[in-house]
């Protein structure tokens, strides 16, 4: 008889494998997202939720300039932190845009909130 293999153990696997795979992004908040993408197709509105993302880079990037970068590729609110040590995203967003900020090999850390409304 083989044995079965609890929920808790696959959820482990399957969140080892986000980890692994965006090791600068909070796998939580890619999990939340990603739930938040699934529930939010069976409404009338946005299919992606709201995301405010804090992103933290490396010691030497200057913040200003990569948020004026930011601000040319992405359509969405961007900002820096009020410590002036990290840059804010804030807007609709689903894993695939975490994912296409994340890319900057310049990003060190990357957190954040999710909630299905836009307000």
């Amino acid at each position: 008889m083989s044995q079965e293999v609890s929920i808790s153990e696959h959820f482990r696997v399957f969140l080892n494998n986000v980890m692994n795979s965006h090791p600068t992004i909070d796998p939580e908040l890619l999990v939340k997202v990603l739930l938040f993408e699934l529930n939010l197709k069976r409404y009338i509105g946005p299919d992606i939720p709201h995301v405010n993302l804090t992103v933290t880079y490396k010691d030497g990037v200057d913040l200003h300039q990569r948020q004026e970068i930011c601000r040319d590729k992405y359509p969405i609110e961007i900002t820096t932190n009020k410590w002036g040590d990290a840059i804010i995203f804030s807007g609709l967003m689903g894993v695939r845009h975490i994912e296409k900020i994340a890319s900057d090999p310049d990003i060190v850390k990357i957190v954040g909130k999710a909630k299905p409304t836009h307000n």
